[in-house]
This record gives C-alpha cells, structure tokens and sequence, in this order.
C-alpha cells in the first residue's frame, strides 16, 4: 500500500500558485502555466463512477451529455494544467508518425475472436462443457433407474455450481487471483503475462456458467425428486411447492442476468439478484432439511448422522459463510467531501488502509444498494524531494480517497449533498487496473472520472527504472471538473501525460492515440478505465491489431 505524505505535498490543492515549468516532451504538446484551482457544471459521457464493474455507472446517463450554465462564482478562469492539455493541432501532429494501420480481412474471423470469444467467454463455455459433459451420462445412469445416480446426487451437483458462482464473487478469492498473477515476473514471455491478466478479471465467465449449470441440474434434480422422492405426504408435497419456487426464482435470475435486460434494468436486477440469490438458497436450505429427514425417517439413522454424510448440507454450509461474510465487515464511517465542482468531489476516509487498485462497496441503504467505487490511496513522498517515489514495503496509511462523478442520481446526490458518514460493506476487492504492473512498460487510459482507478496505481506505481508508465486522459474540462491536485497528480506520475480537454478538441479517436503512444513509448500493453462502450472499442481495436489490451468486463 502506499505510504502517506510526511510533508507539504507539491500536489496538494493548497498549493494553489504553484508555477509549472515548461517541460519538453515527446509529444510536444505541454505548455507553461500557473494553477488556480476552480470548477465546472458539465456532465460528460466519457465519465465512469469507478470502472471494475457496472454497478458503477448509470447506463441512462452514461452517455448523454448535458453542459449546464456555471453560475460567475462557479466559473473561475483557471490558467494551470489548462495550458498543458492538448490543442487539436498538436494531436494530429503527435498522430500524423504513427498512423493507425488498416484492420486485415477476414472480419468474421476477427470479430468472432476479440468480441465474441474473449477470455470472459471462453471461460464461460468452458464451464459449461464440463457440466454438460458430466449431466449427460448422469441422465443416462438414472434412466436405468438401478439407483446408480439418485435426486440426492442432482442436489449435490446443483450446491457444487451454486458454490462455485458464490465464490468467483467473494472478495477474497478475487483478491488472491489477482495477488497470484501479478506475481509474474515481467521477464515471462508477453503472451504468458496477457493470458494469466485476463483470467484474473474474468472469473465473472465462471460465475455466469455456473449459475445456469446450477439450474440445469436443480431441474434434473427436480425431476428425479417428482418420481423418488421420500417421505410423509406432507414432507413430498413441501418439496414439491419448494422446488417450483426455486426453478422460478433461479429461472428469473438468470434472465434478469442476460446484459440487455440487465443494463435496462439495472436496479431492478440488482435486487432481484441479492434477495432473489438469498431466498432461493433459503428454499434449497429447507428442501435438504425435509429430504435428509425423509430419508433418516426411512433407514432408521439420526438425522445429524444422515446431515453429516449429505455433501450438499456442506455445500450449502460454505455458501451461506460466503453470503454472511461481507457484511461482517459493514461499517458507518465519517467521510469528507470535497467538492471539485457541480460534476464531481472528492470523498476521503480514515477509516482502514487499502493497498492499490482495490475497490469498496458504499451506501446509504446497505440492504438496497451498494456502490463500488475505486480508492485512492495518498501518493508517497519524500520529505526532500516532495516528489512521489515508490511506497516503502512497510509502510501503512488509513487514508484514502475516492473520486465521484455524476454518472446518476444517486452520484448526483452525493454530490450536492454529501454525508457526514456512509455504509461501507465487505472486504477491499481488486480490480481490473492492478494488472497493469504485469507490463512494462504499460499505457494507462482513462476518460473522465475513470482517472480515478488509474491514480489508484499511479500514486502507488511512480514511474522508475525499473517500470515506466505512460498516461492518456480524456475527459471535458479536466482541471476545472476534478481539480489542479487531480491533475497535478497525473503530470507528477507522467511528465509526457497526454491530457485532452475534450470541451476545447471534441472527442479524440483512443484507438488511434493510444496506438501512437504505444509506439512511442514501445509499450507492451494498455489498460483502460472508461465506460461499456468507450472500453469495447479500445480493447478491440488494439486487440485486432496485435497490441494487448486490458478493460472492465461489466458483467454485474
């Protein structure tokens, strides 16, 4: 984790006069200038809450775009980083040496392998096999009806996938997934590094196969239970009631799950999937109950015993741990807000240390809702050169920010009335960014309020001899919608930033950009943080052109 600044940091907003030299770059595109730290009222679609997942966004208000007139206190002239965003010109000149080249034929070949079977996907089928290539013989085992393969052992297959969807989202397997892979050494071959990096963020592909494999075998169970079941009338007539409430509400999930219905429906599938997901394996729960008390009334034994040998009571055991665990960790903690402008703040806790590029769920109803949002940790700095250096291995802060834009109403509202304290729930979970060191060196995108997740690894990564880093913003106004520290904290991590001020240049081509840049700065892979459809576009057309991309899924 990083290590809090010991002394006046040249980036801290405070520092309001601060004077820029004039810094020759590659690009040539910087500029000289005096920061004076003002604000903005302007909603950009380029602006993302977070960027690991879609609960961060709003998909009604991603991408519309409303400029809304700033009141004259609100429109304080800033003359600072301004001066150093990208003119039009200088953006064609950066380009005009490295052209983006033409995609090659065969676009259904193409299409098919960097839209359609990504690692998400791959994954996801993978899974899916495997169940397939179990359930089948299993059916052909139990029409021979020689008690080979019982509803008892249907049950235990559906816990086996419900487990399995359970933990690809708990928060420490994510976590160590991704501790595993970025253990890699740079020296391991590109191709090595790429594959291991777009496993660690698409465990979601598991998670999405397990969960129809858990409903393909709950209704083979159901089936086997309708002509075995055992038991009083009374007990087989509860089973039955049991198990067509469950197949509704599995059936429900998994459609209200599918990306369409999901992002249209976004707060509607969320609690669907939250108390939807906990009354189905509170049915599932008592259906094991009354069965394994059926089948202990038949032969006589104690229903512990009987329990002890049912391996889907210790599935479900695991699975009820998984669901309790995060909200062990719920919290109402103070925060400090500070208002960058109409269109984002800044929030601060002091509440736990987190390490980089890690995410936390926050709220105001914790049952409802719950909001990840990237943290920030504070950059390092040595108390003589005031300039970010890579975080000692010991050292620990509780501080933390995390950076808020209007992508909806509840962000809105955060905004303009931002509270004294607010629910956090569950353990810091990696994110999508942390792969970036894996590659070096590493172009790191992002588009409006994006940056954030980015400076979660900036501040803790500064660039060195040892991994260097390039950096490309676009956002509307940047210094005016999210402040000269902000600003300042990316030129201090990246001299050569390219920052395009997109009110002044409209909005840029990133595919081709980053192209550019990875040519100059020979760089070995990109990670981007920007919405759904910004992020597709990028990763693939990098992807389709042989350079190894990087980007949020966005598949809960």
């Amino acid at each position: 984790m990083c290590n809090p600044s010991t002394a006046p940091s040249i980036l801290s907003s405070k520092n309001s006069g601060l004077t820029i030299d004039i810094i020759e770059t590659p690009s040539k595109v910087f500029q000289q200038g005096v920061t004076h730290h003002s604000s903005t009222c302007a909603k950009d679609p380029e602006d993302l809450e977070a960027g690991w997942s879609s609960d961060n966004y709003d998909s009604k208000t991603v991408y519309e775009e409303e400029i809304v007139e700033c009141s004259p206190a609100q429109s304080t002239k800033a003359t600072g980083f301004v001066d150093r965003s990208a003119t039009k010109e200088q953006i064609e000149v950066f380009s005009n040496p490295y052209p983006l080249p033409d995609l090659e034929a065969n676009g259904i070949w193409r299409e098919l392998r960097y839209i359609w079977m990504i690692t998400y996907r791959k994954l996801m089928v993978l899974t899916l096999a495997a169940n397939i290539a179990a359930i089948i013989p299993m059916i052909i085992f139990a029409t021979r009806n020689d008690g080979s393969f019982t509803y008892a052992d249907a049950a235990t297959a559906t816990a086996a996938n419900l487990t399995a969807a359970v933990l690809m989202r708990h928060e420490h397997f994510i976590n160590l997934l991704f501790r595993i892979v970025c253990a890699l050494p740079t020296s391991m071959p590109l191709q090595f590094r790429r594959q291991a990096a777009k496993v660690a963020y698409s465990q979601g592909g598991i998670h999405s196969a397990a969960g129809i494999s858990a409903l393909a075998w709950y209704i083979f169970y159901v089936t086997l239970l309708s002509y075995h079941a055992q038991g009083t009338h009374a007990e087989i007539i509860a089973l039955h009631v049991l198990s067509a409430l469950t197949t509704f509400i599995l059936v429900a999930l998994i459609i209200l799950a599918l990306p369409n219905l999901r992002a249209k429906f976004h707060n509607i599938w969320e609690l669907s999937h939250r108390f939807g997901g906990w009354t189905a394996i509170g049915l599932v729960w008592a259906q094991i109950l009354i069965s394994t008390v059926a089948s202990a009334s038949q032969a006589s034994q104690p229903v512990g015993l009987v329990l002890a040998k049912t391996p889907a009571f210790w599935l479900l055991v695991v699975i009820t741990l998984f669901l309790i665990y995060p909200w062990l960790w719920l919290r109402r903690v103070p925060v400090e807000a500070n208002r960058l402008s109409t269109h984002a703040t800044e929030l601060t806790f002091h509440n736990r240390p987190v390490k980089q590029c890690m995410a936390i769920g926050f709220s105001h109803r914790p049952l409802l809702e719950n909001h990840k949002f990237a943290t920030i940790p504070p950059p390092y700095t040595t108390p003589d050169s005031q300039v970010p250096t890579r975080a000692s291995p010991g050292g620990k802060t509780s501080s933390y920010s995390v950076l808020v834009s209007n992508a909806g109403d509840w962000t809105s509202r955060l905004i303009t009335s931002p509270p004294t304290h607010i629910w956090q729930r569950g353990f810091p979970t990696t994110g999508v960014m942390r792969v970036a060191s894996l590659f070096n060196p590493v172009l790191i995108v992002a588009t409006g309020s994006g940056i954030g997740p980015c400076l979660s690894f900036l501040n803790c990564n500064p660039a060195s001899a040892t991994h260097s880093h390039r950096v490309l913003w676009s956002a509307r106004s940047p210094e005016l919608t999210y402040g000269s520290d902000v600003v300042g904290r990316v030129f201090a991590t990246d001299p050569n930033a390219m920052v395009i001020d997109t009110k002044k240049t409209g909005h840029p081509d990133l595919i081709a950009l980053s192209w550019g840049m990875v040519q100059e700065a020979k760089a070995e892979a990109v990670v981007i943080i920007s919405n759904p459809k910004v992020t597709k576009q990028v990763v693939f057309g990098l992807e389709a052109r042989g350079v190894p991309a990087f980007g949020a899924i966005f598949d809960s």
